[in-house]
């Protein structure tokens, strides 16, 4: 049941919390109280201790967030089950708690307007405010924590010999973090209380979210340049070790958002849409007009036609490597080549021939395959070669691609060698820049890679291999997604990383002349190559500005006025009246004694900060002693039921006997074939009960199942009183593998069993003879229909329909089937790609063909009148079945 209502509006967390002038919360006044004790440790413990301290006292926090929070989030999206908590323990009934409910009535209400009701708000929106205290104490502390941390670890001596070195740093990490800040506060803007806490994982709010601003310069800002802050105080700071727990707690916060944002916005706003299957008119083709017609609609909006006729699970980089395919071996030895010699040569000699190489090999790639594809781009001369020697669009690409990824290997590996040869271990880490050379580095690389991944995701194969240079028939439409959304051509900026990073690493003069003449190359590829041919075919579609631009340029206006007036103001008259900081600015041991001294003011005013915040929390210890009393009362009382057992230890009370689950089988049942029970139950079980699929062997205990269902369950879906009903088991509801399985019945939705089935055998479907063509279409049909849930929107009702949402998981089990029947192994990939039962049974006959006589089905060639084989005369016409193969081929 959907239920509207009106979102009470919420205020600022951080003007409420600091704000002498609003009354405060309990969970105010917590989150205050650990902040002072915190800033009190920072000016009361020595620095030898402080410093590990606070270190451990972060990463508390930072876990808080990212693992506790987490888990959490993660919990309520999955099954709501923050707010099943809530419902089941009654903490928003006023019945069954009246002291708690009064209590969280206060708390809850007191930061929030009139528009809010605590009695009649919806118990998601009292779920999630109640979700958001616990949001800002963690926050908040985790954002002290930090800076008591980087304060602690402070270096204010000299970091470096070079005119203004140290100024350039300060300037530099403070630029960092006002940038910021003016991220955040415009992340805040777009996203409101709503997004910033989560909300959308208790509620949805009917509202059109614009996206713009510091959302057009980076993916996900919040959590990418959000963070720059960190990097500017380790700058400032000068320390290592702030500038390592920096890298770790950031890593943390991708995590969170790879396994905790991400999976739930997928889910909420870009869910999966199963399509619907058009069916095919007509019956199976017998004749070669039949065919066109077939393959025309088979072929009518379909993409994956498309990618399986030109792109063969194709070498990318080093995905999809075989070393039964000869160019992917004659590949292997050249790199295995390139990267050895060099070492086996040895001395000058040997660091000659690699960094000779690495300039060989960037003036193929950029130059050489650069002009190939500009003379493609113009008058299609590598498409005109192939279709000299009797070939086409498809062997022309086909080529271009073995050539194109074979250069792009050796462009990087002959440049890593070449790093490699200039190399040499540091002897001592923290000397001079070493280490942070060696982490930039190490950064650049990841960048590079990450950007790597993130434009193949957004160009596929196609993109990715200059497939527009080549072929024709594809929609030439430009879209702006993915990592295209913040940048033109991301190549031409951080596509260039690694090369760099690498260079910063072997810390060579000539890696870096090297890394300078492959980034110049490459700037001219993409401006004299790539830029043309995408004028000459997008035209007015390329737009002039990407999002990264526009923010930047918006920044520079709006950055300033992200500081409170009062700042400024202070700032202005600071300049203005210090005559000392203009004159300092010459000279950089007087730019350093001025930053000491603003230092000194910072540490003083924090201390009068948590004297001020320490007042307060004097003034109130009476008050809070009082609710810590009453809260921990409540606790005592509902400490009993903080456990939700998987396991209910009082089933004493259901007569067992009276449980039962039968399957109605004579003999093996068929992979695939949907099963049938009936079930029986008491009239006091619960509504709650439901049925699983095991292997008899997989459970240790018979009446306790310990092991996942892995989805291979269904619920008894049994109103109050009902004692029997009868359950299908079909599609993925099944296990596809052969084997002797039972059915479970547990209780209430936990994992003791009541009643299990007898022992039944899931056995290889029958492989019907390969030569009855019409015999193996309908029993493949017959699996893909089983497979598919035979559910008819699609599944296909004939040999040449296309079988629609299909996924791997669905195609390994066909191939599995396939395997038993046949003793013949399919990549799954080749299951989806036929797409039709017509295709696949005819792959079926040519694998049996060229595996005989070592195959389990052994096909006997029959010569017909007509030149044909049987098998070619039934279910899909010869031309059909000749482009079949021909097109989705494997290699």
């Amino acid at each position: 049941m959907r239920l509207v209502f009106r979102v009470p509006a919420t205020r600022d967390m951080v003007t409420a919390l600091l704000n002498p002038k609003e009354k405060k919360s309990f969970f105010d006044i917590l989150t205050l109280g650990a902040m002072a004790i915190e800033i009190g440790l920072y000016f009361v413990l020595p620095s030898w201790f402080k410093q590990p301290l606070f270190i451990f006292i972060f990463m508390f926090w930072r876990l808080a967030y990212n693992a506790g929070l987490g888990a959490l989030l993660k919990y309520q999206s999955d099954s709501k089950g923050l707010v099943r908590l809530a419902t089941h323990y009654k903490i928003f009934d006023k019945e069954a708690n009246p002291k708690l409910y009064r209590w969280l009535q206060v708390q809850l209400s007191m930061k929030m307007g009139d528009d809010y009701d605590f009695a009649t708000a919806p118990l998601e929106y009292n779920t999630w405010l109640l979700y958001r205290q616990l949001v800002d104490l963690i926050l908040m502390n985790d954002f002290t924590s930090y800076i008591c941390f980087a304060l602690s670890w402070f270096n204010t001596s000299p970091q470096t010999s070079f005119f203004m070195g140290d100024t350039m740093r300060y300037f530099g990490g403070l630029f960092l973090i006002l940038f910021n800040i003016w991220v955040k506060l415009d992340a805040q803007r777009v996203v409101k209380d709503f997004a910033w806490y989560w909300g959308d994982f208790f509620f949805l709010i009917e509202q059109s979210l614009t996206f713009d601003g510091v959302f057009e310069m980076a993916p996900h800002p919040m959590y990418s340049v959000g963070y720059i802050g960190y990097y500017g105080l380790s700058l400032m700071s000068a320390s290592y070790t702030v500038l390592f727990v920096s890298i770790a707690a950031h890593a943390l916060q991708f995590a969170f958002l790879v396994y905790v944002e991400t999976p739930h916005i997928d889910k909420t706003y870009n869910p999966p849409t199963l399509p619907k299957r058009q069916p095919v008119a007509g019956v199976p083709a017998t004749s070669d007009e039949d065919a066109h017609d077939i393959n025309s609609t088979l072929d009518k909006d379909a993409t994956r036609d498309f990618y399986s006729y030109y792109f063969r699970r194709d070498l990318i980089v080093f995905k999809n490597f075989d070393l039964c395919r000869s160019t992917d071996l004659a590949s292997a030895a050249l790199m295995i080549y390139s990267v050895l010699t060099p070492f086996v040569i040895g001395g000058k000699a040997g660091v000659t021939f690699a960094i000779g190489q690495a300039v060989f090999w960037r003036i193929f790639h950029s130059y050489g395959l650069g002009g190939l594809l500009r003379a493609q781009s113009k008058n299609k001369f590598f498409t005109r070669h192939f279709v000299k020697w009797g070939g086409g669009v498809e062997q022309a690409f086909a080529n271009w691609k073995s050539i194109y990824n074979l250069s792009l290997c050796m462009t990087y590996i002959t440049f890593f060698v070449a790093c490699w040869e200039m190399y040499s271990l540091p002897n001592n880490w923290t000397y001079g820049t070493t280490l942070l050379r060696h982490t930039l580095g190490l950064g650049f690389i990841s960048l590079h890679i990450w950007t790597s991944v993130s434009i193949y995701e957004v160009l596929g194969d196609y993109g990715w291999f200059y497939g527009d240079f080549f072929i024709d028939d594809q929609q030439s439409t430009l879209l702006y997604t993915g990592i295209y959304r913040y940048l033109n051509n991301p190549e031409k900026i951080v596509g260039h990383a690694a090369f760099w990073g690498m260079t910063l690493m072997a810390n060579s003069w000539a890696i870096y002349v090297l890394a300078l003449f492959s980034q110049i190359s490459n700037f001219l590829f993409l401006n004299y190559v790539e830029a043309p041919h995408m004028r000459k075919l997008y035209g007015s579609q390329i737009r002039k500005e990407a999002g990264l631009t526009k923010t930047l340029k918006s920044a520079a206006i709006a950055l300033p006025n992200a500081l409170p007036d009062k700042f400024q103001q202070e700032v202005s008259k600071l300049i203005r009246e210090t005559a000392e900081l203009q004159a300092a600015v010459n000279t950089t041991k007087n730019v350093e004694r001025i930053v000491k001294e603003m230092v000194e003011k910072v540490e003083k005013t924090a201390e009068e900060t948590a004297g001020a915040v320490g007042d307060m929390f004097e003034t109130a210890r009476p008050k809070l002693q009082e609710v810590l009393e009453e809260t921990k009362t409540l606790l005592e009382t509902s400490r009993s039921r903080l456990i939700h057992p998987l396991v209910d230890n009082n089933i004493g009370t259901y007569d067992l006997s009276r449980y039962s689950v039968n399957v109605n089988v004579k003999g093996g049942i068929s992979l695939g074939q949907p099963i049938q029970l009936a079930w029986t139950a008491p009239e006091n079980h619960s509504a709650r009960d439901w049925i699983g699929v095991y292997k008899v062997t997989a459970n240790k205990h018979r009446h306790i199942t310990n092991i996942s269902s892995r989805g291979l369950w269904q619920w008894t879906e049994a109103k109050e009183g009902v004692t029997e009903g009868k359950l299908v088991f079909k599609g993925a509801q099944l296990p596809w593998k052969t084997g002797t399985y039972e059915f479970r019945f547990h209780h209430d939705g936990k994992h003791n069993v009541m009643a299990r089935s007898a022992a039944f055998e899931i056995v290889a479907p029958k492989a019907p003879s390969v030569q009855d063509i019409d015999a193996v279409q309908r029993c493949m049909l017959r699996l893909i229909q089983n497979v598919l849930g035979n559910d008819p929107e699609r599944m296909p009702v004939t040999p040449v329909d296309e079988y629609i949402g299909m996924g791997e998981t669905e195609a390994q089990h066909i191939a599995y089937a396939i395997k038993l029947m046949y003793g013949v192994e399919f990549a799954w990939e080749i299951v989806l790609a036929d797409k039709c039962v017509a295709r696949l049974t005819k792959r079926i006959h040519h694998a049996l063909d060229a595996l005989a006589p070592f195959s389990s089905a052994f096909v006997e060639k029959k010569p017909q009148a007509n030149g044909h084989s049987t098998a070619s005369s039934n279910g899909c016409s010869p031309t059909l079945m000749t482009k079949v193969s021909s097109e989705s081929a494997l290699y």
